[in-house]
């Protein structure tokens, strides 16, 4: 029997690499007490010579002062305030301004472990209290979201700047040696990374949602906007602002602004998709529609409209984080707190959602839930298996006409297999909510279906849709059908260019026109550069270099000339090099913007190809 444990995968996902938030300064912690050894013996032997000539001192005076050093590590002997030894001090020179150092990095180091182990427990507090209540979860996100920006901010900083400092000093105590490119690669990247943290603490996030669809005027379905409003006024709750009519396999309702059709709309929004409400009976979209007036009833979607803002700012913060090199460690620790945040948040949604659909029983009546359950999750199975298998193949489609193939397939496929398997593990999409499985659903509105009762609810024709009072419903489809298609059609073209190795001249002729020839000027003659989407051939060669053998690619200056240096597989390190001098070409950026594209398009075809050998 196969386990279905997550621990492993939530181990290896958000705990272990949390942890690296430790590494740098448990290394720096080591670093500096390993250090501070040496330095203890270098300072005692260039001390204690000076303590034992000095004819100034008593002997109780000199066995105090050696007692001192001797117990003392060489940083608290360097660093402290007796005045009466700070002749003695004062001549050990470097080695003790050395040793002040060390002795401020191992309290950074010790400060930034302690702000880990800080920052730990505030996310566990913040990630538990969370579990206990709407209230709690909104309160907890916000203190932990605050206190833990801080505090990251604080670990990018200290973690910045320990990392500048074991630059030189771990080469330098080590081999005695040091690197100053080393030392300046390092300092900034930890001043951008510090920069790009405190940008991102105070930028405003981007908050638009953007939906495909159009504006429903009460003009354009006034029975329809009658029984919402119908449905609202027997649930007690205000109807929504705005009906928006789409093409997506979802039904939903928002607070939050939501941008359809060049306009922004404030207030409450309704989604429906018209291709799902052709599947319907009334009553079934009844029992969906009151579904998600019970969401706006229950407080989820302002609940939702309060928490999105932050949530946004907080995936915005993220992803800084992750760009920003040094803070990587900080990235992982910032993503385990939002791991433990979300599985709360799943949680609530959770009940929110089977909260919603009681109450739409209670309006409709269970079994005409548990059909327009079955009949939203049928559907967008089978039209993300219709997508994904156009999106699959491999030859170019003159007409994708998904909307077609969906409603033509859609009985053959549910009278198969296929739909029982999909329907198990059924969660309907949606862009706000985690939906439960279709099972734990059905037994929530007290409804049991055979898989013969799901097949026979398919199969059924549709005697009356609401989509029969929306005066330009064909219309409206036609023209969003249009647009998603073409889009899915330009997004399949494209993914054929990146996918052939051309083998014939239709596939070459596909992949050039992603992926045209190129030829780069020279600002003098014998220095110019072809490329194409198998090869890059510079004047200079003796012959052109293919993309396959490009195993390294990066940019150097030297001699006061910017370069483009290859290293090439399997033909070492001096022979298996080539470089073009992008200095002498008249637009060297942009040749360098086209390589990193082309030989992107190259290795991607390269890692498909090798999984479709795999697979076959």
């Amino acid at each position: 029997m196969r386990s279905t444990s997550k621990t492993p995968g939530v181990l290896r996902g958000y705990v272990l690499p949390a942890l690296l938030l430790f590494a740098l300064p448990l290394f720096g912690l080591w670093f500096a007490g390993h250090a501070q050894d040496r330095f203890d013996t270098r300072v005692l032997e260039a001390i204690e010579p000076q303590i034992l000539r000095d004819k100034s001192l008593s002997e109780t005076e000199r066995q105090e002062a050696l007692a001192f050093f001797r117990s003392a590590s060489a940083s608290e002997a360097c660093m402290g305030t007796n005045e009466a030894l700070a002749n003695f001090r004062a001549n050990l020179g470097d080695a003790c301004s050395d040793a002040v150092q060390f002795g401020w990095m191992y309290r950074l180091s010790l400060g930034l472990v302690v702000l880990g182990v800080f920052s730990t427990l505030i996310a566990l507090l913040c990630g538990l209290a969370a579990f206990i209540s709407r209230a709690f979860q909104y309160g907890s996100f916000v203190v932990g979201w605050n206190v833990l920006r801080v505090a990251s901010a604080f670990q990018v900083a200290g973690q910045g700047g320990l990392a500048t400092w074991l630059s030189f000093w771990v080469t330098a105590l080590w081999f005695q040696r040091y690197s100053p490119k080393l030392i300046i690669v390092m300092g900034l990247l930890a001043a951008v990374g510090v920069g790009m943290v405190v940008i991102a603490i105070f930028k405003r996030p981007s908050m638009d949602f953007e939906v495909e669809a159009e504006v429903l005027e009460e003009s354009a379905a006034p029975e329809f906007w009658a029984q919402v409003r119908k449905l609202c006024a027997h649930l007690r709750t205000p109807p929504p602002d705005h009906i928006l009519v789409g093409i997506d396999a979802n039904f939903f309702v928002t607070e939050s602004d939501i941008r359809a059709g060049g306009r922004t709309l404030s207030g409450r929004t309704l989604f429906v998709s018209v291709s799902l409400l052709r599947l319907l009976e009334r009553g079934e979209a009844e029992a969906v529609l009151a579904h998600e007036m019970g969401h706006l009833l229950g407080g989820d979607t302002g609940h939702g409209k309060r928490l999105a803002p932050k949530l946004a700012h907080f995936s915005d913060y993220l992803g800084t984080l992750y760009e920003g090199g040094l803070t990587r460690p900080v990235y992982y620790f910032m993503v385990a707190y939002r791991g433990l945040f979300e599985l709360s948040l799943g949680k609530s949604r959770r009940a929110s959602e089977l909260a919603a659909d009681r109450l739409a029983a209670e309006v409709t009546s269970g079994m005409e839930v548990a059909r327009s359950l079955v009949k939203v999750g049928a559907y967008a199975n089978f039209r993300e298996r219709v997508e994904a298998d156009l999106f699959g193949r491999n030859e170019q489609q003159q007409s994708v006409a998904i909307a077609r193939r969906v409603a033509h397939g859609f009985a053959a496929y549910a009278q198969s297999e296929a739909v029982q398997d999909d329907l198990q593990g059924a969660v309907t999409p949606h862009p706000f909510d985690t939906h439960p499985p279709l099972g734990m659903r059905l037994e929530n509105v007290g409804v049991k279906l055979a898989p013969d009762d799901m097949a026979q609810t398919l199969l059924e024709p549709v005697a009356s849709s609401w989509v029969e009072d929306f005066r330009e419903a064909e219309a409206i489809e036609a023209r969003l059908w249009g647009a998603y298609e073409a889009r899915f059609s330009e997004a399949h073209d494209m993914a054929l260019a990146y996918r052939y190795r051309p083998s014939n001249d239709e596939e070459r002729q596909h992949v050039e026109k992603h992926f045209p020839p190129l030829e780069f000027a020279a600002k003098e003659a014998g220095h110019e550069v072809r490329l194409d989407f198998a090869e890059v051939s510079c004047a200079q060669w003796e012959e052109p270099v293919s993309l396959g053998q490009v195993k390294s690619a990066t940019t150097a200056e030297r001699m006061f000339k910017k370069y483009l240096d290859l290293q090439l597989e399997g033909a070492g390190l001096f022979k298996g090099k080539r470089s073009i001098c992008l200095s002498k070409l008249e637009e060297g950026d942009a040749f360098v913007n086209a390589f990193g594209g082309y030989l992107g398009r190259h290795r991607a075809m390269e890692e498909y190809q090798a999984r479709s050998n795999e697979a076959a």
